[in-house]
C-alpha cells in the first residue's frame, strides 16, 4: 500500500473538495482524483460521496478514516521516535497499550506521571493485537497498560510478574439519541425482536469480557449482530450513526454522553467494571523504572 494514497484520502476527509486538496497535495486534481479511486478500489468500498458538495465520507470511508489516521500518525511518531532513538536511549521508558488505552487513557495519564517523577521520554507502542501481553513477554516494553476484567484473567507468573491498578473504567451498553434524546436501539429480551448489536471478535479482550456478562445473565438477552470490529473507535463511529447497541469504555465515550450523542440503558447490571493495570517484569530493574513505579499508589485507584 502506497501510504500517500492514504495522506491523500486524510487531506480530501479535512478539506471536502477535490480542489483544494489536489492543491495541498502538489498534483493535477485528475491525478487526485484516479489516487483516490485508487485506494477504494484496494479497500473494496467506496469511501468518498461524490453526489454532495462539499464532498462527505461515506459509512465506510468514516470507518477507514479513523484507522487510517491513527496508523499515519502512529508511523510518523515512530519515524520521530526511531530518528531520536540513539540519542535518548538511555532515557527512554517503552510503553505498550491497546488502542483504546493509548488513545483516552494514557495521554492524561503520563502527565500526571510525568510531573511526579520531574519528566520522562516515552515509547509507546500501539498494541493492535488481541495477545496485549506478548510485548511484556518478550521484552519489548518496559510497562503494558491494559484493561482488565476477572472473566478473562491474564495468565502471568505472579514471582515473574508485578501489577498496579491506576484506574476503573466501565463497559458501558449505549446507543445513539434521536431528535428527541431518546434512545433509537435498547436491549430486547423479547424473541423476534432482536437488538442490533454492534460486536467486538469473540477471541478479543472486550468481546470475551461482554460475551461473559451476557452468557452469565439471568435473562435471556436476543441480538442481531450486524457489525464487528476489532476497534473501540470503529465501534463508537457505527453506535453514533445509529446502526445498533455497543459496549463501550466510558473512557472513549465520555464526551458523547455529556453532549448526550450517545445514552447509556439504563439498567446498571449490564454495566461492568473494568480494571486499568500496569504490568511490569519482576526483573526489570533500574532507576527510571523504579522511580515511576514508586510514584504509583498502590490502592484506592479511581473511576474514569
Amino acid at each position: 500500500m502506497n501510504f500517500k494514497l492514504i495522506e491523500d484520502f486524510i487531506s480530501l476527509a479535512e478539506t471536502k473538495n477535490f480542489s483544494k486538496s489536489a492543491k495541498l497535495r502538489n498534483v493535477t486534481q485528475p491525478a487526485f482524483s484516479r489516487r483516490i479511486q485508487q485506494l477504494e478500489n484496494w479497500v473494496g468500498f467506496p469511501l468518498i460521496d461524490r453526489s454532495s458538495y462539499p464532498t462527505k465520507l461515506t459509512p465506510a470511508g468514516k470507518i477507514f478514516h479513523d484507522t487510517a489516521e491513527a496508523s499515519i500518525n502512529a508511523i510518523k511518531e515512530t519515524k520521530l521516535l526511531l530518528r531520536s532513538e540513539k540519542r535518548n536511549q538511555k532515557n527512554i521508558i517503552r510503553f505498550s497499550a491497546p488502542y483504546t488505552i493509548s488513545s483516552y487513557f494514557l495521554p492524561k495519564w503520563l502527565t500526571k506521571i510525568k510531573s511526579a517523577v520531574g519528566g520522562i521520554n516515552a515509547k509507546l507502542n500501539a498494541n493492535f493485537s488481541y495477545d496485549h501481553f506478548d510485548d511484556l513477554i518478550k521484552k519489548k516494553c518496559d510497562f503494558l497498560i491494559c484493561h482488565y476484567h476477572q472473566a478473562s484473567p491474564y495468565p502471568l507468573n505472579e514471582t515473574e510478574y508485578e501489577y498496579k491498578i491506576l484506574g476503573i473504567d466501565k463497559l458501558i451498553p449505549v446507543s445513539a439519541t434521536d431528535n428527541f434524546g431518546i434512545a433509537i436501539h435498547s436491549l430486547s429480551f423479547v424473541k423476534n425482536t432482536e437488538t442490533n448489536f454492534l460486536s467486538y471478535p469473540k477471541d478479543s479482550y472486550l468481546g470475551k469480557v461482554i460475551n461473559h456478562k451476557i452468557s452469565s445473565s439471568k435473562e435471556k438477552l436476543f441480538l442481531n449482530k450486524v457489525y464487528e470490529s476489532a476497534t473501540t473507535d470503529s465501534i463508537k463511529r457505527m453506535a453514533l450513526e445509529g446502526h445498533g447497541l455497543a459496549w463501550l469504555p466510558h473512557s472513549c465515550i465520555k464526551e458523547e454522553i455529556s453532549q448526550k450523542k450517545l445514552i447509556s440503558y439504563g439498567d446498571r447490571s449490564w454495566m461492568t467494571n473494568l480494571e486499568i493495570r500496569i504490568y511490569k517484569s519482576r526483573d526489570n530493574l533500574g532507576n527510571k523504572i523504579d522511580n515511576l513505579w514508586s510514584v504509583i499508589p498502590e490502592k484506592n485507584p479511581t473511576a474514569i
